[in-house]
């Protein structure tokens, strides 16, 4: 008895540790301070390229693709909370969907089958124009997610501000600093 006791005691302790760990993006945990996370991105070989509110905007390579990756920090602006991939806008469905699965396809071989995964584009035409044009409207829902330890990874096909164009995109969640910014907002209320 005292033995199971000390295994499920060292076992829960586990449990405790991975739900203590922060999620990474390119091997950088999304922790600590903006200028720090930032810092670890450009070694990474990202070049920063502007910065609008609490998102820090850099563009360069991820898995040998040309993206843009937004940084972004809590309300106040110090501390990292979310990284989101964007690929290069396309006005062709079938270029968006073949980005998605491929990146759908990753992502399952390294976290298993999505939680949440669900594709559909009610245009009732197989014609590029009629397939954008619902993007464009914003009735598309194409989207995966992971739980994964430490937060959540969403993938999606999204609308630009561009006419009939759409752009795949990555987003990486830290649970840790979401759990801290509710907290926040709580205290508010």
């Amino acid at each position: 008895m005292k033995k199971l006791l000390i295994t499920l005691a060292m076992l829960f302790a586990v449990i405790n540790i991975m739900a203590q760990e922060h999620l990474s993006f390119k091997g950088i945990p999304i922790e600590g301070s903006m200028t720090s996370f930032c810092q670890k991105l450009k070694a990474k070989g990202f070049t920063s390229i502007g910065r609008d509110n609490n998102i820090t905007l850099f563009t360069g390579d991820f898995t040998g693709r040309k993206a843009t990756v937004g940084v972004k920090a809590t309300d106040d602006g110090k501390n990292v909370f979310a990284v989101v991939v964007f690929f290069e806008p396309s006005e062709e469905w079938k270029t968006l969907v073949y980005i998605y699965d491929y990146y759908k396809d990753l992502y399952t071989r390294k976290y298993g089958e999505p939680t949440i995964s669900k594709e559909n584009n009610p245009a009732h035409s197989d014609s590029n124009t009629a397939l954008m044009a619902e993007v464009h409207q914003g009735t598309v829902v194409y989207g995966s997610a992971w739980e994964v330890t430490g937060g959540d990874i969403q993938l999606s096909i999204e609308k630009t501000s561009g006419v009939y164009e759409g752009v795949v995109m990555i987003r990486y969640r830290d649970s840790l600093n979401a759990e801290a910014k509710i907290k926040n907002d709580l205290d508010d209320i």
